[in-house]
């Protein structure tokens, strides 16, 4: 493969992610909205998952594109 396909390809995966972590935000703000009465450590364990899970595969992709494409900033 050539350098071109290879960045288009870890271009496009970043946004990818990019989205992918927005809805998981949007996913942790409407479960703590909705739980916000009934909060224990187990419920709370849940929510916070949910953005752990976002941003961990926004952080592999953007690694992951910096380190390949030297691409750090869009």
């Amino acid at each position: 493969m050539d350098k071109e396909l290879v960045n288009t390809i870890l271009e496009g995966l970043f946004w990818l992610a990019t989205a992918w972590l927005t809805v998981f935000m949007f996913l942790t703000i409407f479960a703590l909205s909705t739980i916000s009465g009934q909060m224990d450590e187990y419920k709370i364990l849940q929510v916070g998952k949910l953005a752990l899970i976002g941003l961990s595969v926004y952080l592999f992709f953007w690694i992951l594109r910096g380190l390949i494409s030297k691409k750090w900033w869009y």
